[in-house]
């Protein structure tokens, strides 16, 4: 009897270890309460596992397209790679339940403090959901110590605060630059967003600088609409950031790749390109399910509740400012990354394009509606200044756990707040 209750255990325990399965339940949960038909029950938990999967998996691609990067440049400089001894992968399988506890703790307690408190906001984007309660399980694992029950608790409480304190301090902004449509931002470039806000708006008011004229996607520039297009401009950055490697040291590139250097960048290239677009699928997937579910829970349990969303819901507000933007905050992050290399930085600063471009973007978006073209060129360097400055700081103290999630998502609020969390564990335990 012992042996067969063990055995369930052991099975419930591998069930929630796995993120796929449980937010699967999370979702059927929420359409449960709504009293939906089983059949979407079944059928958008599915899907939202599946988005899950899809999103691990695009994860692993980016590493991979992205990860000899690192090796080429630590040889040329003949400074070691930073040492990721477990991984992201890893920390995942390994700590899946707690990280599924935490998910449901915060944002049960969400729902509470957006019920009690004139906050009436609910996070609803549902991959940074997942990212968030990651994330800063792994600062209050590897940084703080923190085991068991203590680090569920600390992870849920600091997720669950921050999903009602985030969208809060950005309202003031979201509502402007969207119209008050009814949605705020909820994402990690919040604090793009905010310094971006604070710094735009009295500069635009002081020099009296203009919103860009709205011009449709066909009547913005060529090179506008190249850079404006993600699955595009990424995967041809990466061939460049690899030919231009090559240029460097052609044997070693040869070497690492085991073929032609110009193939070889064009594969990396396009690999990235594809797991971006399956990380991309998977988000869209997991937020379709999860979404719906989410909000119709949210509704019946909290009043006047605004949904906090992901940043692209606001990039049709300014496509020119998410162009320029996303550009500026790519070239800013490369350039910062290149020069702590030159001047000896002991570890190498990824450039990871696919996160900056984003939140370039979103600070181009909202810099662009207070001063013009330039609050967006702004809101990039902003994007690019924060992630580079950001990143290099936090390799040392938490590299050695999540450098590969640091290469390709070394998100704004992760890599700031990480370091005030990391100062405040440390004055803690002084």
């Amino acid at each position: 009897m012992a042996d067969i209750f063990t055995e369930i255990l052991n099975f419930i325990i591998a069930f929630f270890k796995n993120p796929a399965l449980l937010l699967g339940i999370i979702t059927g949960v929420g359409l449960w309460l709504q009293k939906r038909p089983w059949e979407q029950v079944v059928t958008s938990s599915i899907k939202a596992a599946i988005g899950v999967l899809l999103i691990l998996a695009g994860a692993g691609m980016l590493a991979n397209a992205i990860a000899p990067i690192n090796t080429i440049i630590s040889i040329l400089r003949n400074t070691p790679p930073v040492n990721v001894t477990i991984g992201t992968d890893q920390i995942i399988l390994q700590y899946g339940t707690e990280i599924g506890i935490a998910i449901i703790l915060g944002w049960i307690l969400n729902l509470v403090l957006a019920r009690l408190l004139p906050t009436k906001y609910i996070m609803l984007t549902g991959h940074l959901i997942f990212w968030d309660a990651f994330w800063f399980l792994v600062i209050f694992r590897f940084v703080g110590g923190l085991t068991g029950i203590s680090l569920i608790i600390a992870t849920a409480l600091w997720i669950g605060f921050r999903w009602i304190y985030q969208p809060f301090y950005t309202h003031f902004f979201d509502e402007e630059v969207n119209n008050n449509e009814g949605f705020v931002l909820g994402h990690t470039a919040s604090l793009v967003v905010l310094l971006t806000g604070l710094i735009s708006k009295p500069l635009g008011k002081a020099l009296k600088l203009k919103k860009t004229e709205e011009k449709s996607i066909e009547e913005l520039p060529a090179i506008l609409r190249f850079f404006r297009d993600p699955y595009v401009f990424l995967p041809i950055a990466y061939m460049l950031i690899y030919l231009i490697l090559a240029i460097f040291d052609w044997g070693l590139v040869a070497q690492i790749g085991g073929m032609n250097p110009i193939i070889y960048a064009l594969i990396q290239g396009l690999s990235f390109g594809a797991g971006f677009a399956v990380l991309m699928q998977g988000v869209r997937m997991l937020i379709g399910e999860l979404i719906p579910a989410f909000q119709g829970f949210a509704e019946k349990v909290v009043p006047q509740a605004k949904p906090a969303l992901d940043c692209p819901l606001f990039f049709p507000y300014s496509p020119i400012g998410m162009a320029v933007g996303g550009f500026v905050g790519v070239v800013t992050m490369v350039a910062i990354s290149l020069f702590l290399t030159i001047i000896g930085y002991p570890y190498f600063v990824y450039a990871p394009t696919m996160s900056v471009w984003f939140h370039g973007a979103t600070g181009g978006v909202y810099g662009d509606h207070y001063a013009g073209k330039t609050g967006m060129i702004l809101g990039g360097i902003i994007a690019g200044v924060l992630m580079a400055l950001g990143s290099a700081l936090l390799i040392p103290i938490i590299g050695f756990a999540v450098g590969d999630f640091l290469s390709w998502a070394a998100d704004t609020d992760y890599v700031i707040y990480g370091l005030i969390l990391a100062w405040l564990i440390g004055l803690f335990k002084s």
